[in-house]
């Protein structure tokens, strides 16, 4: 894994959901002092749509200029962009890691998402992202940022990865995490949930990052229950884990109620983290 940058990486394809992505980074950076970065993909339906408007590559470098200028106007941070040939699918992870990228925060509709991605196709940049990254729909990111953070914990090992990328996030908005637990009947299960907890409320103290505990109910699933409390307590970010090929993860992560968690009807933005088996050696954080 590269070294990161202080980079926030943003791919755009000029729609609504593209520009309430920028909105959640810049408003992000301005905090943390890190540089966004667009990234707008050329694939065979991108040339198609500039051939029927009649519209080059130059065009599209100058859409993106422009673009850069409205960002440093507005939010006063520094941006730059990429123009890249390739997919949607793979080449956002490859110039997340070309260029250090420490997040990648990206809009998607639900129905008709950033350059055709959905709430289900975006897992597939999400799992090819080698860092966290942040799905959004059509609500901005208040002036407070993500103050209010619910976060899912379970008996699955790799959850202690969402809380060291949770901390680092708590401490520049002075946030809340509101662990919101699994319920679970298997002896196993409950201790392995209750030590996480137990870790995580340690490493929330040691850093200073407010918290609360609740306890997700025996019926209705934890992606349902958990996507009803964080409405409940007006959420501004869930953390949640992917779903890694290459590392187990046996509780909740995204995977067969994606759909749900990343397009929730109260439109939370979601943070996901793909679980990497050295993350503590390689410090792949995203501000600490």
């Amino acid at each position: 894994m590269a070294e990161k940058n202080p980079i926030i990486l943003v791919p755009t394809d000029f729609s609504d959901a593209a520009e309430t992505a920028i909105n959640h980074a810049a408003t992000l950076a301005k905090v943390t002092g890190d540089e966004i970065r667009l990234v707008h993909i050329v694939n065979k339906d991108t040339k198609s749509k500039l051939k029927k408007a009649g519209e080059s590559l130059d065009d599209l470098n100058a859409k993106l200029k422009a673009k850069l200028e409205e960002i440093t106007n507005t939010y006063g941070v520094k941006a730059d962009y990429h123009l890249r040939e390739g997919s949607i699918f793979t080449t956002i992870g490859e110039v997340a890691e070309e260029i250090g990228a420490r997040l990648l925060v990206m809009g998607t509709h639900g129905v008709v998402g950033m350059q055709h991605i959905t709430g289900a196709w975006a897992v597939k940049v999400i799992t090819s992202s080698p860092v966290p990254v942040i799905i959004v729909q059509k609500k901005k990111l208040a002036s407070h940022g993500y103050k209010t953070m619910v976060f899912p914990i379970d008996a699955s090992r790799e959850t202690k990865q969402k809380v060291i990328h949770s901390v680092s996030m708590a401490k520049h908005f002075d946030s809340e995490v509101k662990l919101f637990a699994s319920y679970e009947d298997d002896e196993f299960l409950i201790n392995a949930r209750n030590a996480n907890i137990a870790w995580a409320e340690n490493m929330f103290k040691k850093n200073g990052v407010k918290f609360s505990l609740e306890h997700s109910p025996k019926s209705g699933g934890l992606a349902k229950n958990v996507i009803k409390y964080a409405s409940q307590v007006n959420a501004d970010l869930l953390v949640i884990l992917t779903d890694d090929s290459e590392v187990s993860v046996s509780g909740f992560v995204l995977g067969a109620d994606h759909e749900k968690v990343i397009n929730n009807d109260a439109q939370i933005a979601t943070m996901c983290v793909n679980p990497v088996a050295n993350l503590y050696n390689i410090g792949n954080v995203l501000f600490m």
